[in-house]
């Protein structure tokens, strides 16, 4: 999750010291141009995963995909501890989440013809509504906010690691993946919580412009919009699925 990467702490004074001295500092240009790398490597390995569904999804592959979780927690860990190293783990990020991207998107496409390319499309009206508001300072990122908005992160990656270990032994949560109301309310609210991630996010980029921080937190920042985006699309998916599938 991106708020273990962008929040109040990401400029402090030991971490600018664990990132490449440079007479540049970072710029919006700069993190856009990142992001979109990390993307453009999301969708290379997507389009892998796509292909090799099929093979990749077996009854032993919930543990499979249970250690490549742990591992890509282990990436933002590593990020969080030394932002010098953001952009290799940046793009092994990418390269990991972009295939089991492609792969689960595969499955939903089996099911729902079209829900990839509705998901995509929402996604991204939803990133571009949330810079429209966030730009014209409709919606204001105060410590209230982002306090609200790390605490609901934090209980859905607890949720999320309970019901993955379950899930291992067999052991399913109806109201998790089930077109109920409960179900397809939870899964709005984990995409609304997803959403509001974006605002942290463009906050602490703004932040760090304003102070001048070091070129290489273009690409601490670019990785912490990368994963709240994988996130996003992600939750979108399940809740279009959840909703046809009613």
């Amino acid at each position: 999750m991106s708020t273990q990467m962008l929040n109040d702490r990401t400029f402090d004074a030991t971490n600018v010291a664990k990132v490449p001295a440079s007479t540049r500092t970072m710029s919006y240009g700069g993190v856009v141009l990142k992001t979109l790398v990390l993307l453009v490597f999301t969708v290379i390995a997507a389009t892998f995963g796509w292909h090799n569904a099929l093979r990749w999804f077996s009854p032993t592959s919930g543990l499979l995909f249970f250690a490549g979780y742990i591992v890509l927690m282990m990436l933002t860990f590593a990020a969080v501890r030394n932002p010098g190293a953001a952009a290799l783990a940046g793009l092994v990020y990418a390269v990991l989440m972009g295939g089991w991207m492609g792969a689960i998107s595969r499955v939903y496409e089996s099911y729902y013809e079209g829900i990839v390319g509705q998901a995509v499309f929402t996604s991204l009206c939803v990133f571009l509504a949330c810079l429209l508001l966030y730009g014209s300072r409709i919606v204001k990122v105060t410590n209230k906010f982002a306090g609200m908005v790390i605490g609901a992160t934090v209980g859905l990656v607890f949720l999320y690691l309970v019901a993955w270990i379950f899930a291992i032994f067999g052991v399913r949560f109806v109201f998790w993946d089930q077109p109920t109301s409960l179900g397809i309310g939870l899964a709005i609210a984990i995409a609304l919580v997803a959403a509001l991630t974006l605002f942290l996010d463009f906050a602490v980029i703004e932040r760090g412009v304003d102070a001048g921080a070091p070129k290489g937190f273009e690409w601490y920042c670019a990785y912490g919009v990368q994963s709240t985006l994988v996130w996003l699309y992600v939750e979108i998916l399940r809740v279009i699925a959840l909703l046809r599938g009613s």
